[in-house]
């Protein structure tokens, strides 16, 4: 059977994207749950599991997490600034009650915080609707500002949430795989012809939505001990049958300072689809990672072509030619103005080459930093590095959104070139 799915990288030199820095402010997040509570006792579930079961809550950010207890129907729990923070309610034996539905999204935004860093979040009474915990008073457009475009991006690059109460336990195990420290992350990937950037003498100039040619991607991240670099990993699904082809990057020690393994998985791109690689379908896909044990993951197809915040450089030069800065504007793809500030973690990836030169610089690396530094400017980044603009012929910009999603937007000086 023809490979259907191709590994691109398996293994990295960085850590995830859940660093947290020291000063990190973090927002106090508190609630009650509805009802009398039904027995605690380890062992003992009754059926079926309703909120007045729930007993711990699993609050979880890139891949950290912290695991608070619900005492006397309360709990109160902390998450970082500026994270897209989850919020899911087990039982005393870990199983999955629901998770947190607050203004109409499955994670809770710490963006744009009306209090600053002294916020604390009160959800007041939470009550169950299907897996969905709702709260009588929910934060969003009260404490937490965000625009109806940032709402409606947050909305649909979000779908990976809708399968949350199955991808809680993807080795099948009983057990969220997130406490038992066997955790697969799953998010997708964004690779985008873009239009061509602009400089000192011209504006930038966007595709439109209609030329988009977009590479999709799923990223299958998990700590490096849970990696057999000696077994053949092979992908399987209910949708579309596949397995993943082995790469000689696999047989590669990589040390004790890596963490975690990586693989990307991409669709085999046609002519009909102009040659990217289209989203994956939504379905069960079954990834087996070593010899003795099986990964079930459900995934949701996430609709970002229309939502996803675009990133749109102009290059600025001395009296010489020489580069000075970048400074960006971000825009959905209807063109409205959107907050950087509000949907990206960590910092931009700046990238610039030319097609006889190669790479010519690289910025921050996309990957180790769940938050940029609190004096980093997302709107501009200065180049210490002597290049000519007359050498650059293309150049990326790249970020990760506080979903954990990854986008990559490509430019280049003449959008003749994208007729090649």
């Amino acid at each position: 059977m023809k490979t259907l799915f191709r590994i691109l990288i398996i293994a990295v030199l960085f850590s995830g994207c859940s660093n947290l820095s020291n000063t990190q402010k973090m927002i106090v997040i508190k609630g009650q749950v509805s009802g009398a509570a039904n027995s605690k006792v380890k062992g003992v579930s009754p059926q079926p599991v309703t909120l007045a079961d729930a007993a711990k809550v699993l609050v979880f950010y890139g891949n950290k997490y912290e695991l608070f207890n619900i005492t006397n129907g309360s709990f109160t729990s902390q998450a970082p600034m500026g994270s897209a923070t989850c919020l899911v309610f087990l039982d005393a034996n870990n199983r999955y009650i629901g998770n947190l539905f607050a203004g109409g999204i499955n994670v809770l935004p710490l963006v744009n915080l009306t209090s600053g860093d002294k916020t604390v979040i009160d959800l007041s009474t939470l009550t169950l609707s299907g897996t969905n915990v709702i709260p009588a008073n929910d934060p969003i457009g009260s404490a937490i500002q965000l625009s109806t475009p940032e709402l409606n991006f947050l909305t649909n690059v979000g779908a990976y949430y809708q399968t949350l109460s199955k991808n809680l336990d993807m080795d099948n195990d009983n057990s969220p795989d997130i406490l038992d420290g066997d955790q697969i992350r799953v998010n997708t990937i964004i690779n985008m012809r873009a239009g061509s950037f602009g400089t000192d003498a011209k504006q930038a100039v966007m595709l439109s939505p209609s030329k988009f040619a977009v590479n999709n991607s799923i990223r299958l991240a998990g700590d490096i001990k849970m990696w057999d670099k000696n077994f053949t990993v092979t992908l399987a699904s209910s949708v579309l049958p596949a397995t993943i082809s082995r790469s000689q990057a696999q047989d590669t020690n990589p040390g004790p300072e890596i963490n975690e393994f990586i693989y990307i998985l991409n669709q085999n791109p046609t002519q009909q689809n102009q040659g990217m690689s289209l989203p994956f379908a939504n379905g069960v896909y079954t990834f087996q990672l070593n010899k003795d044990r099986q990964y079930t993951f459900n995934f949701a197809n996430i609709n970002m072509q229309n939502y996803m915040m675009i990133i749109k450089p102009t290059i600025h030069t001395d009296n010489n030619g020489y580069i000075t800065k970048f400074s960006y504007e971000f825009v959905f793809p209807d063109g409205t103005t959107a907050n950087p500030h509000n949907l990206i973690q960590g910092y931009i990836r700046s990238q610039l080459g030319g097609y006889s030169t190669g790479q010519l610089y690289e910025g921050h690396h996309l990957y180790g930093t769940f938050s940029a530094d609190a004096d980093y400017d997302y709107y501009n980044e200065t180049l210490s590095k002597k290049i000519r603009l007359a050498d650059v012929s293309q150049c990326n910009f790249a970020y990760i959104d506080i979903l954990g999603n990854e986008y990559e937007y490509s430019w280049v000086d003449d959008l003749s070139k994208y007729q090649n």
